[in-house]
């Protein structure tokens, strides 16, 4: 009789070394993507979120905190929106860049976050900007939607909600360049402005202890106090603003 031993090799074990996404999940690497042709528009789009599943079931207002507000903050500083810190804390400031996101995307300008505004912001890109061949370094100020763009380096660098002058008080549509600014709190005939820059007459870009999400004031710009801090440091005389 003539014995045959057989060998088995073990199975494979599987890979455990799979590379980690940035919301922390394991993902496949994509093909190879196709080089896409150059066209109009600003610089480094913000990309869609890649957060799956949601993190934001609930709904988030001033007072929240945890892991669902940072994800807000963390994708609102990736879209570009200003928010001086990103503290899983919502605030003042956190309440303002949702609105200044509901605004650019025309929502309901709530403030708040719900589920559906979480995944508008998840499936979000840079807007188009309002003069497509501006200045690399520009304010544009859409009326319409009461947001300021800032433009740095030739690419998106922040939005701002702002509110702008009634329609009694309108603020001058144009092309303008800051050309004056008056640090602190000064009071004019417009009324108290904080870290002013003046870019045509007396109207001016400034910090306000009152932004709504609708035109309010006598004619200018007004920004959050914060925003309005960081604001002359990237802003500065000459600088063109463009107000549609």
């Amino acid at each position: 009789m003539v014995l045959v031993t057989v060998v088995v090799a073990p199975a494979a074990s599987a890979h455990h070394g799979s590379p980690i996404g940035k919301n922390g999940g394991t993902v496949t690497a994509p093909p190879p993507r196709p080089a896409t042709p150059a066209t109009p528009g600003p610089a480094n789009p913000a990309a869609p979120s890649q957060s799956s599943p949601s993190k934001v079931t609930g709904t988030l207002d001033i007072g929240s905190t945890g892991d669902g507000v940072r994800a807000v903050e963390e994708r609102l500083s990736s879209l570009k929106y200003w928010l001086p810190n990103v503290d899983a804390t919502y605030d003042d400031d956190t309440y303002q860049a949702v609105m200044a996101f509901q605004k650019v995307h025309r929502l309901e300008r709530t403030g708040v976050v719900t589920p559906s505004v979480w995944s508008a912001m998840e499936k979000a890109s840079d807007p188009a900007p309002l003069v497509g061949s501006g200045a690399g370094h520009r304010v544009e100020v859409d009326l319409g939607r009461q947001v300021l763009f800032f433009y740095e380096g030739g690419s998106l660098s922040q939005i701002f909600a702002v509110s702008s002058g009634t329609p009694g008080t309108p603020t001058p549509t144009g092309d303008y360049r800051i050309y004056r600014f008056d640090p602190g709190w000064h009071t004019s005939r417009l009324g108290r402005l904080y870290n002013a820059e003046y870019f045509v007459g007396g109207y001016a870009i400034h910090g306000s202890l009152s932004v709504p999400n609708h035109p309010a004031s006598h004619g200018c710009v007004r920004l959050t106090m914060s925003a309005a801090d960081w604001f002359p440091d990237h802003v500065r005389n000459g600088t063109p603003v463009h107000v549609r």
